[in-house]
Formats: C-alpha cells, sequence, structure tokens
C-alpha cells in the first residue's frame, strides 16, 4: 500500500500537479484543521546537501503551490533546471494511445526541459487563448482582438521556433546513438516541415476566428501549442501495436529523451506497475538503461523478482 502515493509525491519535483493530475485542493489531510500540506525532498547531488519544499496551500482564495529550495522561494520554471522528471505509468499508456491531447502535452512538457523559456511561452499562450475566447463571447473588440492576434502570432512564432530546435537537436542524437532498447521513428507534424506555411495558417485561423466566433475553431494542425509529432514502430502507430509493444515504444521514446537531456541535471525517471506483461529480459533492459544513464529510478510492482546480481554496477534499495 502506498506506493503510487510516494512516487506521486516525487512527480511533484515537476511543475504541474504531480502524474495523477489530482487538483490541488485535494492533497491537504481531510483530518487536518488547516488547509495546508506540503513535501519535504532532501537531497545529495555533487557533494552538495539541499533542501526543498513544496507547500500546497488555500491562499487568497485559491490554491497554489509554493516551492523553497533552501529557504529560499523559487519559481516553477526555476524547477526545471535543477531536475527533469519522466514518469511512465499504466494509466500514461492508455491516455497516450487514446488521447492526442495528453501525448502532445507530454512531449511538451519534455520540451521544456531542452529550453526552459518554453515552459514560460506555452503559458503565455494559454492565457492569451483564454483571454480571446472571453473577448469574443462577450464584447467583440476589434482592435483588442488585432492586439490579442499579434501577442499569439509572436509568442506562437517562438513556440515553434523552440520546438523545431528541439526536433533537430533530437533527432541527431538519435543518429549518433545506438537504439538497443526498442525501436521507433518520429514523424513531425507540417509545422516542422514548413514553418513559413504553417505560421500563415496559423494567422489566417486567428482572423477566421474573428470573423465567425461561434462557427469557426482554430484547427490543431494550425495551433503552436498542439502542433508536435508522432511516434510509432516499424510504421505502425501506437494504437496499432500489442499492449507490451506500446509499452515498450513509449518507454523506449521517453527513456531515450532523458538521456538525451541529462545534461547538468538531476534525472529522475518514476515507473508506476508496467511491468506485468514484461518478460524478465526487457524488465532487466529497462533498469540496466536507468543505471548506465545515472537516472535515480524509482519503480513499484507487486511482482515478485530479483534484479540484484543480474545487472552490473546496480545497487537496489527496497523500501516497504
Amino acid at each position: 500500500m502506498g506506493k503510487t502515493n510516494l512516487l506521486e509525491a516525487i512527480s511533484f519535483l515537476c511543475p504541474g500537479t504531480g502524474f495523477r493530475k489530482e487538483s490541488l485542493q485535494n492533497f491537504s489531510n481531510h483530518d487536518s484543521t488547516e488547509q495546508l500540506s506540503s513535501i519535504m525532498f532532501k537531497f545529495l547531488h555533487e557533494e552538495l546537501h539541499n533542501e526543498l519544499k513544496i507547500e500546497i496551500g488555500f491562499t487568497e482564495n485559491r490554491w497554489s503551490k509554493n516551492y523553497y529550495l533552501n529557504d529560499k522561494k523559487i519559481s516553477q520554471q526555476q524547477l526545471l533546471s535543477i531536475f527533469q522528471l519522466f514518469w511512465f505509468t499504466e494509466i500514461d499508456k492508455v491516455y497516450f494511445i487514446k488521447d492526442p491531447q495528453y501525448q502532445r502535452n507530454t512531449i511538451n512538457r519534455i520540451m521544456c526541459y531542452f529550453n526552459a523559456q518554453l515552459f514560460k511561452l506555452l503559458n503565455t499562450f494559454t492565457k492569451l487563448r483564454t483571454e480571446k475566447k472571453k473577448v469574443l463571447k462577450n464584447s467583440p473588440n476589434n482592435a483588442w482582438l488585432e492586439s490579442l492576434d499579434a501577442q499569439l502570432l509572436e509568442v506562437g512564432k517562438n513556440i515553434l521556433e523552440i520546438k523545431i530546435e528541439f526536433l533537430h537537436a533530437f533527432n541527431n542524437f538519435m543518429a549518433h546513438e545506438e537504439n538497443t532498447f526498442f525501436q521507433f521513428e518520429i514523424a513531425p507534424s507540417s509545422a516542422f516541415v514548413d514553418s513559413a506555411l504553417f505560421l500563415k495558417q496559423f494567422e489566417q485561423g486567428l482572423k477566421d476566428e474573428n470573423q465567425w466566433p461561434t462557427d469557426y475553431r482554430l484547427k490543431s494542425e494550425s495551433d503552436p501549442l498542439k502542433s508536435v509529432f508522432e511516434i510509432s514502430h516499424a510504421g505502425k502507430k501506437i494504437s496499432q501495436l500489442s499492449s507490451a509493444q506500446s509499452k515498450l515504444l513509449i518507454l523506449s521514446f521517453l527513456l531515450h529523451c532523458a538521456k538525451f537531456l541529462n545534461e547538468n541535471k538531476i534525472t529522475i525517471f518514476l515507473i508506476d506497475e508496467i511491468f506485468d506483461n514484461f518478460d524478465s529480459m526487457n524488465i532487466e533492459k529497462v533498469i540496466q538503461y536507468c543505471a548506465e544513464n545515472n537516472f535515480q529510478t524509482f519503480f513499484s510492482t507487486t511482482d515478485n523478482f530479483s534484479l540484484q546480481g543480474s545487472i552490473n554496477n546496480l545497487e537496489i534499495k527496497e523500501i516497504r
């Protein structure tokens, strides 16, 4: 009992609400008289001891998170320069296959580790889109809409530049990386193929939205927030693979992203109950990859298998 709760607490080292995506108001203990909960991390990195505290509380009529590194308040974006977290659960597999938005959000989060500025740009873009929808719904004002569109176009262009830079660098990394885990291919969206045409379509989409606000919706293929890429195996989409193959595909992609981005940061990998239809060889390959690349890996399982001794240079600590 409680294995996933422990992993969830660790997942808060990534900006957001943990891998369960739970509402912040549900993290306060029901028996507590205060609407406040906290997570305290003590970690040793490069011989330096540090403490990180995350407080989840209700202030000024809203729930929020605050971060304190060695008692000094820091922003969510600053976490991206300290930690990079990757996680994989059975629920992630289901959503990654069935929900395109979930898959896009996962890839966007990974790209933020490549360039932390993307985190701020994505938040700005989302806020501008929300503001525009309010203007269209309540009191369409052409001057204000034109101003919002100009800002969206500029932010969208910056988002696209970082995404293209990431994909170019990652493809270059994979070209020199011996992928012995599970092969995958990357199919970029139209934005990566012809960015000038994409931005032109995006700009036109914003104008069409102003003209027909109740009938028109910005197309996902022309939206910088949604534009990413798809991963496949042997020409097959992830939805066409078996359960074990789809797990291996997603896990292979995440593991290689973690290695690609594993520079000057603490890399943590969380794996929760996904080994049910893996054979022992694939389980060993996953753990071996994490060990070779110095990922601090937490994995939970009810399976009674033993890895100690079967992988070189590996120390396993059991938490019961």
